[in-house]
Order: structure tokens, then C-alpha cells, then sequence
């Protein structure tokens, strides 16, 4: 008679129980018994669904609150349509940076993303590169007046609302341009 693994297992396991019932140990902790099962967690002892997609710190969060709002009114005057039509305000995010050939930095940045709006198209390509400026600047500066220890700065995003990424911000550089696509 041919011998198979199942046969070899059902051999080890007797003597395996036997044992760690003789050695005290408690089996109802090993092999799941009819019992009680444990009690379920209720819906207040759970914590928050995802929390990483939001903001916890409350002064980040109403720095980023303050930023949306400001953005939103950008306007060339009080009965023209906005320049953006949505910000989106993500998480502070380690981000990894180029730091010369090779080698790379992690910073903790906090990124923005402004989709334009309907007052964009009446703008010329310098108006829009000094409003892309002054937005990084006005976050930058909001950032900078929080006083962490560890400092957060900004990584902007302008993109249209089709989804195409006009320009993506990490530092300003004097003299170079920010946008691109934008002097079709």
C-alpha cells in the first residue's frame, strides 16, 4: 500500500495536539472551537475610514481652507468670471526631489492643484505666468507662518479642465518660465 503526504500529516498532527494539550497549552486558542465568537468592533470604536486623505492638522486645514477661497475670487475685476475654477488641496506628501546626478531629496511638500477657469483664456501669457507666481507666493507665504519644525513647502499644479498639466511648480525661478502650452 502506497503511502500519500495526506496520510503523513493526519500522522503528525494526533501527537502534536496530544502534546500541547498535556503541555498546558490552551487549545481554544490554537484550533478554533465552537464557542462564542469574539465581539465585532461597533462603528464608534472604528477609527475614521480613510484618514489619510484628509488633512488632520486643524491650523494646515484652515491655512488650506483660506488658500481655496483666495484662489476662487482671482478675478480681473468684480463682474469678470474667476481665473480658476476648482483647487484642490491634498495631503502634506514626502515627495522625492532631483538633487543632481543620480541622487535624489525627500521633502515634505504640500501639493495644490488649480484647474482654470472660464477667466483664463482672457488672460495673455504674462498675465497668466504673474498669476501662477503670485498663487505660489500667496501659499509659500501662508505655509511659511505656520512655524513647523519640520517647514512645509508648497508644490503647485495648473492644469485645464481637461485634465493637461500646464505647469508644475516646486521652486520659482526668477527669469524662467512656469507655463507651458500657454502662447499657442
Amino acid at each position: 500500500m502506497k503511502r500519500t503526504c495526506k496520510d503523513s500529516r493526519t500522522g503528525l498532527t494526533a501527537p502534536a495536539v496530544l502534546w500541547l494539550a498535556m503541555s498546558g497549552c490552551d487549545l481554544d486558542s490554537i484550533i478554533p472551537m465552537a464557542g462564542t465568537p469574539p465581539q465585532r468592533p461597533t462603528a464608534k470604536q472604528l477609527p475614521p475610514a480613510y484618514l489619510r486623505s484628509q488633512i488632520n492638522d486643524p491650523m494646515l486645514r484652515e491655512v488650506a481652507q483660506k488658500f481655496k477661497t483666495w484662489v476662487l475670487a482671482r478675478r480681473s475685476g468684480a463682474d469678470q468670471p474667476p481665473f480658476f475654477s476648482r483647487v484642490e488641496v491634498l495631503i502634506p506628501t514626502q515627495t522625492v526631489l532631483p538633487y543632481g546626478v543620480g541622487a535624489f531629496q525627500q521633502e515634505l511638500r504640500l501639493p495644490a492643484i488649480l484647474t482654470t477657469g472660464p477667466g483664463w483664456a482672457d488672460l495673455k501669457p504674462e498675465e497668466k505666468e504673474a498669476q501662477v507666481v503670485q498663487v505660489f507666493r500667496e501659499l509659500s507665504e501662508r505655509l511659511a507662518a505656520l512655524k513647523r519644525d519640520q517647514p512645509l513647502r508648497p508644490t503647485l499644479t495648473i492644469q485645464i479642465p481637461q485634465g493637461i498639466v500646464l505647469g508644475w511648480i516646486n521652486a520659482l525661478d526668477e527669469g524662467r518660465k512656469h507655463l507651458h502650452g500657454e502662447d499657442d
